[in-house]
């Protein structure tokens, strides 16, 4: 890694505001100001003639950008539509494939947003969920053998997490498909955090049902640019939460049709994703280094925290990409919320989750190239101060 002290990137390549410690650009993520000028132009273009654009130009448009982040997700772009965020994607894909009476596998790591759409269809259609436990301290291979040892001859579906929110841990995706997919089991991928942490091919996880993720998070895209991703034979089971004019047209352009226009809305995010993907490229030398300088930073950065509160690593290394979760306890009084709205009032942007599935409270860091390792030792001295130990 270069000087980890030395950010990568500005911060004022981004609009982050100097005066805030940022260390939680896995919620959110950031966005350059490039970007956001690109964003800006398909705007001002949509605006100056909306009829010419949406008639003539608008669908050109989506799809050369499809083609771009099809490409950098090593995916088929017939089956990439873009969707506001990864958690309307899952749930548009658990519309679609949970049946009624049908066994759902899940873990005690997933994203809050969509267990809870799990749970609302299981509970409409008479289906079960089946939560699998994964231990923390993590080991790996384990969320993946949790995951098959819960299946029964009555699973049809799991939802599983391919890189963890409140955890951090990356998730073997690949072991799990490859284990369940042959035997009818479809398996949905909430991917949030893994386009631009993790170098992906959705194309080499051979049988995976279907794939859902953000842009606006570590590829910087604006906000409101997500994807799915959805296998060739299931597309035409996999509809859009809306229901618009794509609905009558003939297969097989229906599943893209369907999904581009459920009316009318600001394809700007979408549309700027190329862009993204060229400016974060562009900022860190390349993706392979922008992955690796952001895993390293994330490790010395964990490390540093520790330092200061003390505790050990909730999981190795090589199960963390550029976010690290560290179990803390907070002082007498204090509430994982509260904490994190007086951190966020006195300048500190960092996630806490309140996780009692697991019976933890977990703070995460997360490296960007606009992070240095200073923000971290910063932040472990502030945490010590008011009493923030080890979980």
């Amino acid at each position: 890694m270069d000087d980890p002290q030395v950010r990568a990137a500005p911060l004022d390549a981004f609009v982050l505001d100097p005066a805030v410690v940022h260390l939680n650009h896995g919620s959110f993520g950031a966005c350059p100001r490039a970007v956001l000028a690109a964003q800006t132009a398909w705007r001002t273009r949509l605006e100056a003639a909306t009829m010419r654009f949406f008639v003539l130009d608008w669908q050109d448009a989506v799809d050369a950008a499809r083609a771009r982040v099809a490409a950098f997700l090593g995916a088929e772009p017939a089956g990439l539509v873009f969707v506001p965020n990864a958690t309307t994607g899952i749930a548009t894909a658990l519309d679609a494939l949970v049946e009624p009476g049908a066994e759902v596998v899940t873990t005690d790591h997933g994203y809050a947003a969509c267990r809870n759409g799990l749970d609302r269809i299981a509970a409409a259609r008479g289906a079960r969920v089946v939560t699998a436990h994964v231990e923390v301290p993590a080991r790996p291979g384990q969320a993946a053998d949790a995951i098959v040892a819960a299946v029964t001859p009555a699973t049809r579906v799991v939802l599983v997490d391919h890189v963890t929110s409140p955890t951090a841990l990356i998730v073997d995706v690949a072991a799990i498909v490859g284990a369940l997919a042959p035997r009818g089991i479809h398996v949905i991928v909430d991917g949030a955090h893994a386009p631009g942490q993790l170098d992906l091919d959705l194309a080499g996880l051979a049988g995976v049902a279907a794939y859902a993720g953000n842009l606006h998070k570590w590829v910087c895209a604006p906000k409101g640019a997500g994807f799915l991703w959805v296998r060739d034979d299931l597309r035409g089971r996999v509809r859009p939460l809306v229901t618009s004019h794509g609905y009558t047209a003939a297969m097989p352009d229906r599943f893209l049709l369907e999904h581009d226009w459920t009316g009318t809305h600001d394809p700007s995010p979408y549309l700027s994703a190329p862009a993204a993907i060229d400016e974060i490229a562009r900022l860190g030398g390349g993706w392979a280094a922008v992955r690796a300088r952001n895993h390293a930073l994330a490790l010395a950065m964990r490390d540093a925290v520790l330092a200061a509160i003390g505790g050990a690593p909730a999981a190795p290394d090589a199960l963390l990409g550029a976010m690290a979760s560290i179990p803390v306890a907070l002082p007498a009084g204090a509430t994982p919320r509260g904490l994190e709205r007086d951190l966020l009032r006195d300048g500190w942007e960092v996630a806490i989750a309140d996780w009692p599935q697991l019976g933890a409270v977990y703070l995460r860091v997360s490296a960007h190239l606009y992070s240095a390792l200073d923000d971290a030792i910063r932040l472990g001295a502030h945490l010590r101060g008011l009493g923030v130990m080890a979980g």
